[in-house]
């Protein structure tokens, strides 16, 4: 163990400290999607919701979505065979409100992922020009439409995601839904993302990803990347490649989200797709998950066995270990700060490291012998020639 830490200590202190100079970039690159004023004209837009058993938050989802502040929209939901309450009480809010209407999800076909079909037939259902999809578990300020077109025309982009608030309510969920801001705020230099053309550099959330839908269309829609698992990251990445513009805004005052409650749940949900994001490839995702156990958990360990007795370390070591716990909670308590998660982030955080690592390789072994199950179908994720 002092082996191993004596020979990467400076390449864990320098990737922490890179990550908090990305984080200090991005807090001034990523704009409030509020902040944006009222668009200057407002082109027909279609939100669109793919839903399947989602009984307990489809309600909140719609209704906040008929009280947008916009002129000229319409709301699509199709039910995706659910087994659940969701068509009954989708039927009961379109009877009400004829700005609604629900579609009944067909047969899925075979080589594409269920959520993936149900978003390609709502492109094919809806009027807008502009396309917003959002998942059934949000709920959305009255400007959160007004807004995202403004900023899409205002930085005359042809993709934006918007990055929700996340709700948690349990320890189980701080332990592993933070790894989403995470992954774009320390991670993702947004500077150079949205500068450069290179794919890698791009990235969504599905909780809120609006688009031009010639340019949606244009990509082949969902069918882009109708077998990949993670399929907002996938589409940021063609949409990218095919040369158009995408951006990433904070959503958080007007988009609000509970992706999963409890640990079980929050574990699940993240397994079922975590290795599609990293195109699919074994020994970078196993390099990867591997380098963030070690970037910070190591450090930590040789700090505790070193006031355990259990080892010797040299005082330049062990002040190298506390920079790297230090920068960590750091990273962590700004995270927790721009994002409005709970202040004990900063202490969770070793937890929740251990933790996503865990969900990671198990998304790998589902990956590899098909063992992912969500919503009662079977996940064959794989990566798409066109993505």
């Amino acid at each position: 163990m002092t082996a191993l830490w004596g020979s990467q200590q400076w390449t864990v202190l320098g990737f922490l400290a890179i990550t908090c100079v990305i984080e200090l970039a991005n807090w001034f690159t990523l704009r409030r999607m509020s902040a944006y004023d009222a668009p200057p004209r407002t082109p027909r837009v279609s939100v669109l919701v793919p839903a399947r058993n989602e009984e307990r938050n489809i309600e909140r989802c719609v209704l906040s979505l008929l009280d947008q502040r916009y002129a000229d929209y319409e709301v699509v939901v199709l039910d995706d065979g659910s087994t659940d309450g969701t068509l009954g009480i989708l039927e009961h809010l379109a009877a009400s409100d004829r700005r609604l209407r629900v579609l009944r999800g067909a047969d899925l076909p075979a080589g594409w992922m269920g959520k993936h079909w149900a978003c390609q037939q709502l492109l094919e259902a809806s009027t807008g020009e502009y396309v917003l999809y959002v998942d059934a578990d949000t709920w959305h300020h009255p400007m959160a439409v007004a807004n995202g077109v403004a900023a899409m025309l205002a930085g005359r982009v042809d993709m934006l995601s918007a990055l929700p608030q996340e709700h948690v309510g349990s320890v189980g969920e701080l332990l592993i839904v933070p790894v989403v801001p995470w992954s774009f705020f320390a991670l993702l230099p947004l500077l150079l993302a949205f500068h450069l053309r290179t794919p890698l550099l791009s990235s969504a959330v599905g909780q809120y990803m609006m688009f031009r839908r010639s340019v949606l269309e244009s990509v082949g829609g969902f069918g882009s990347v109708r077998s990949t698992a993670a399929d907002d990251i996938g589409l940021a990445r063609v949409i990218k490649s095919a040369g158009y513009r995408w951006r990433l805004v904070d959503g958080m005052d007007r988009v609000h989200c509970r992706m999963y409650q409890g640990f079980v749940e929050s574990f699940r949900g993240f397994a079922k797709n975590l290795f599609a994001v990293f195109y699919h490839n074994v020994p970078l995702f196993v390099f990867i998950w591997l380098f963030v156990l070690m970037a910070y958990a190591l450090p930590l360990v040789i700090i505790l066995g070193w006031a355990a007795g259990i080892w010797t370390v040299t005082a330049a070591s062990l002040r190298v270990a506390v920079g790297c716990v230090a920068l960590a909670t750091l990273q962590w308590g700004v995270i927790a700060i721009r994002f409005r998660l709970p202040g004990w982030l900063a202490v969770t955080w070793p937890a929740g490291q251990v933790v996503t690592v865990v969900v990671a390789f198990v998304s790998l072994f589902g990956s590899l012998v098909h063992a992912g199950r969500w919503k009662g179908r079977t996940i064959v994720s794989r990566q798409h020639p066109k993505e």
